[in-house]
């Protein structure tokens, strides 16, 4: 026998008489084949998922089945991968994916418009995974812990407005429009009486042409701040944000985030999610009620025990999850 220093693989260049399956690459107890074996029992039509009633006959370029887009979107949250961009990477050359997808490779966009197409239909699956869970014993249904957690979103600090960042700006870009308009009427006087000569009209700012593109510039920053406001103020919101529409500055405890306060109920006994929600209220306090409720549902439960911290303590929402009463909230 050949003595080698490190085991080596096998050669990329040998021949084989017939070339291994796709199958043979994913073990039985992988678990991509409890995402194939959940996707394929559910009902997409009734669930609303887009295209999934639609029929050979029908006209124009194929869409991709909902069914693979949704067992892409169960991987990426089961292997904490949220990235629509890196999740078409991983189609390409995971194998777990490209046994799961048969060899699909669907873009980024496809992907994220997906979720966004069907943000509602995503939730119903969640709660028929519940049900399921609980059915394999997987959940008590008598318990649940509910906390919120910052989550960042797509937006910086920079991108979000609020009333009185909106405020100050325009109180800044007043002071600035007013000084350059003194400064182009002081130029215009010092010209007007010959003292002008040899110095720059707009003060050093460029020529005519220049001072009035900065003019107008600093009026369409100054109307863009304003209807900023303006439409905080009708619609009673506090917080605008440029690139995320939803994110919003959130503070809790001296720390702030720019994104979404997720809350999450989560059975005791294997510490598996039930219900989640995203709002962008920082604060806790009127979330109990909504998401005791959310639980209670999810689980078909007729009585729910929910454990929270302080953060959500509200009489308001005591009173209104004593009020729910046995029974009375069950789904239909």
């Amino acid at each position: 026998m050949t003595n080698r220093p490190f085991k080596t693989g096998e050669s990329r260049q040998q021949p084989s008489l017939l070339p291994p399956r796709i199958e043979d690459y994913v073990g039985p107890d992988n678990p991509v084949r409890a995402i194939e074996s959940f996707v394929c029992a559910l009902d997409l039509t009734k669930l609303g998922f887009r295209h999934a009633d639609r029929g050979a006959e029908e006209a124009g370029q194929p869409p991709y089945d909902p069914a693979d887009l949704l067992k892409l979107y169960l991987y990426g949250y089961i292997n904490q991968i949220r990235s629509s961009r890196r999740l078409e990477r991983e189609a390409c050359r995971n194998l777990d994916l490209i046994w799961l997808l048969k060899n699909l490779r669907p873009g980024y966009r496809t992907i994220a418009n997906f979720r966004k197409e069907n943000w509602q239909a995503l939730k119903a699956a969640n709660r028929k995974f519940v049900l399921l869970a609980r059915e394999l014993g997987l959940v008590g249904g008598a318990i649940v812990a509910i906390d919120g957690s910052f989550f960042h979103g797509d937006a910086s600090k920079a991108s979000i407005f609020t009333r009185k960042r909106l405020s100050e700006q325009i109180a800044k870009l007043d002071k600035e429009i007013e000084a350059y308009r003194k400064s182009l009427a002081d130029n215009d006087a010092a010209e007007g009486k010959g003292k002008g000569k040899g110095k720059d009209r707009s003060d050093g700012r460029g020529d005519g042409g220049d001072a009035g593109a900065r003019m107008a510039e600093l009026m369409a920053r100054h109307s863009r701040a304003k209807f900023d406001l303006d439409r905080l103020e009708k619609n009673g919101e506090t917080q605008l944000s440029l690139t995320d529409p939803d994110a919003r500055l959130l503070v809790k405890s001296g720390q702030g985030v720019a994104g979404y306060n997720v809350q999450a109920a989560v059975d005791d006994k294997h510490m598996l999610i039930v219900a989640s929600e995203v709002v962008n209220d920082s604060s806790d306090v009127g979330q109990l009620h909504n998401m005791a409720k959310a639980a209670k549902d999810a689980l078909g439960a007729d009585t729910l025990e929910a454990l929270a911290d302080e953060g959500y303590y509200s009489s308001t929402e005591l009173k209104a999850c004593e009020d729910a009463g046995p029974g009375s909230e069950r789904p239909a």
